[in-house]
């Protein structure tokens, strides 16, 4: 298992979150480290709290030089049932068409960079979020589920009309999040008049944008275009490649949203997804199925696992399409 040097994250534990900390393959809640090694009755705060105060932290508990052990409350980090790691973000920005990569439809790439001026980029529900070992539900209907395995920005204070040649001051960390897409056979006929994708239908039901247990410092991840990324789908490896071919950097496109809106601590900005496996010749692309599990894992970040099952309520649009023939 790839692990995670050191990381802050959300755990579950009797029906309540908590802030903890992960140093390799070890897992202790941060109230239980504040206990032992701060002054008598300090606080250990939601993660909504620690990311407007990440600075602080990040430098208190990396100062600490934690060494994992069950006698100060560690544990392994598969015993742990992890919410995503900001599991209330202000903003979800998720950015597509940001990897010079063939479509796994066409085979053909989108247009460079120089061409398009802009990144491409829509907003996303925070409760599409899931976490590490949830199950997601493919929606009733649906045609193909496609996923998307996505080096994660997460801010780590406010910033407004940042330059790019600054940002990275403001980045608190990375994440890994699968940007998972439901293509709905019924609706695309419905939506033939329009050239806009329907990405609040495409990807913003409930666990369709899962993250990894914990945010990596920046510092411990250094150039995030130069990430080792491979995901398996149940053992059959179908990504195996780095992303230092992203066209837009996190930098650029923390100065492109932030001359937008006010990006806030825990926002989350998924840089784009690169190419995945070539298919077998004359093998059809068939997406994820239910009852398949996706494992996404990124250099440094660690892994993401999530199985995916069938959602069997009808949307109240759906439409009943012809057999095929």
């Amino acid at each position: 298992m790839a692990q995670i040097a050191f990381g802050i994250g959300t755990l579950f534990e009797d029906g309540r979150r908590a802030t903890a900390v992960v140093v390799e393959d070890q897992v202790a809640k941060l109230a239980d480290i504040v206990a032992q090694r701060s002054t008598p009755g300090a606080c250990a705060p939601l993660m909504r709290e620690f990311m407007p105060d990440w600075q602080r932290w990040h430098e208190w508990l990396r100062g600490l030089g934690l060494r994992p052990s069950p006698q100060e409350g560690w544990r392994p980090i598969d015993a742990v049932q992890f919410a995503p790691p900001v599991p209330e973000p202000w903003n979800i920005f998720s950015t597509y068409h940001n990897s010079d990569r063939p479509s796994r439809v066409t085979g053909r790439s989108d247009p460079p960079k120089a061409e398009r001026v802009i990144p491409d980029v829509f907003y996303g529900s925070r409760s599409s979020l899931a976490g590490h070992g949830d199950v997601v539900y493919r929606e009733h209907g649906g045609g193909k589920f496609d996923f998307e395995v996505e080096v994660t920005i997460v801010i780590g204070k406010p910033a407004y009309r940042v330059p790019a040649e600054r940002a990275e001051e403001y980045i608190a960390g990375y994440a890994i999040a699968n940007d998972l897409t439901m293509h709905h056979a019924w609706w695309r006929p419905m939506r033939s008049r329009s050239p806009i994708n329907d990405n609040i239908r495409m990807k913003n039901f409930p666990g369709y944008t899962p993250m990894s247990r914990a945010i990596v410092p920046r510092d411990l991840v250094g150039d995030a275009r130069n990430l080792a990324v491979k995901a398996w789908v149940d053992s059959r490896l179908r990504q195996d490649t780095r992303t230092n071919r992203m066209l837009w950097s996190a930098n650029e496109l923390i100065e492109y949203l932030s001359h937008i809106a006010t990006l806030q601590p825990g926002d989350l900005i998924l840089t784009g997804a690169p190419e995945e496996l070539p298919l077998a010749p004359g093998e059809e692309y068939q997406g994820v199925l239910p009852g398949q599990t996706v494992t996404c894992e990124v250099e440094k970040l660690g892994r993401l696992v999530n199985r995916v099952e069938e959602q069997r309520l009808r949307q109240p649009h759906e439409i009943d399409l012809p057999a095929a023939h």
